[in-house]
C-alpha cells in the first residue's frame, strides 16, 4: 500500500506539472501587420500634432524570467549640429528594425555631464552629450541592437522622419505590462 500511496503521489504530480504546461502553451502573442501599419499611422499623426518624438508601447509581456516587448518609434527631422547627445538605458537592451526613413545613428562612446533619471515608460535612464561614439547610417531594412548602457541617439536624419520597430528585453522587469492592443 506504501509503494501504491508513493506511485499516486508521483502521478497526480506529473499530471498537475503536463496540466501547467499545456495550460500555459496559448499561442504566441501576435501583432497583425494591419496593427503594425495602424501603429506607424498614428505615430505619424503624433508627430504631425508637434511631438518630436512617438513611442507607442504595442506590447510587452512576461516570457518565463524576464520580459520583452514590442514598440513603434517615429521621430522628426534632426539636424547635424556638431554635438551629440543621445542616452542610455540601465535596463533595457534594444534591437532597432529600420522601417522609414534614413538617418546616421551615435551609439557607444560615453557621457560627457551626463544626467540620470526615470522615465515611466522606460525605467532608469541616462543621458547627455555622447563622446567617442561611432557614426552609422541607417535605412529601411537596417537592425541595430543597442545594449542596455549603451549611449546611443541620432547624429542627423536625412529624411523628414524617421520610423522603426523596437524589440526591448527587460530582464528587470522595469516597464508596465501590456498584452494588447488597448
Amino acid at each position: 500500500m506504501k509503494h501504491f500511496s508513493k506511485l499516486l503521489v508521483t502521478a497526480c504530480l506529473g499530471c498537475c506539472y503536463i496540466n501547467t504546461i499545456f495550460a500555459a502553451e496559448d499561442g504566441a502573442t501576435l501583432m497583425s501587420k494591419e496593427e503594425v501599419d495602424a501603429t506607424l499611422k498614428q505615430g505619424l499623426a503624433n508627430l504631425a500634432e508637434g511631438r518630436t518624438v512617438s513611442d507607442i508601447v504595442m506590447r510587452h509581456i512576461g516570457v518565463g524570467e524576464e520580459n520583452m516587448g514590442v514598440s513603434v518609434v517615429q521621430r522628426s527631422k534632426v539636424e547635424d549640429n556638431g554635438v551629440e547627445t543621445g542616452i542610455a538605458h540601465v535596463n533595457l537592451d534594444e534591437i532597432y528594425y529600420i522601417v522609414a526613413g534614413e538617418g546616421t545613428m551615435v551609439t557607444g562612446g560615453e557621457f560627457v555631464d551626463m544626467q540620470t533619471s526615470n522615465s515611466a515608460l522606460l525605467g532608469a535612464m541616462e543621458r547627455g552629450e555622447i563622446r567617442g561614439g561611432i557614426l552609422q547610417k541607417v535605412k529601411p531594412g537596417d537592425i541595430a541592437i543597442i545594449p542596455k548602457g549603451m549611449p546611443h541617439g541620432w547624429h542627423e536624419m536625412t529624411t523628414d522622419t524617421i520610423s522603426y520597430i523596437i524589440f526591448r528585453g527587460d530582464p528587470d522587469k522595469v516597464m508596465e505590462i501590456k498584452t494588447s492592443a488597448e
